[in-house]
């Protein structure tokens, strides 16, 4: 007499592990604060950002500007360069060109 031969069936999908993240609480207002802007170096980052920055110099009174440019996309912000600004600055914002 033949054996019967028995499978299990596994389920291979999982649940998404989300690590905990707490943001930097907002600023009740960006008149009169400090803003760090940081270039990727992809083309056209320049652009938007320079664009973002007027609108909110103009809308939203942004009393100072620091920039720090990314020697590449690839590689990260130059770390002193990131002290400067987290010291310097109140808000600091990215973008990603193409």
């Amino acid at each position: 007499m033949a054996q019967k031969q028995e499978y299990v069936l596994v389920n291979p999908t999982t649940e998404a592990i989300v690590a905990p993240f707490d943001g930097a609480p907002r600023l009740a207002s960006l008149a009169g604060t400090r803003l760090g802007v940081i270039d990727d170096s992809k083309r056209n980052a320049d652009v938007l950002l320079e664009e973002l920055v007027e609108l909110l110099r103009t809308r939203y009174e942004i009393s100072e500007v620091k920039w720090h440019r990314k020697p590449s996309a690839s590689r990260p912000a130059d770390p002193a360069a990131i002290k400067e600004l987290v010291e310097n600055c109140d808000s600091v914002i990215i973008a990603i060109g193409d």
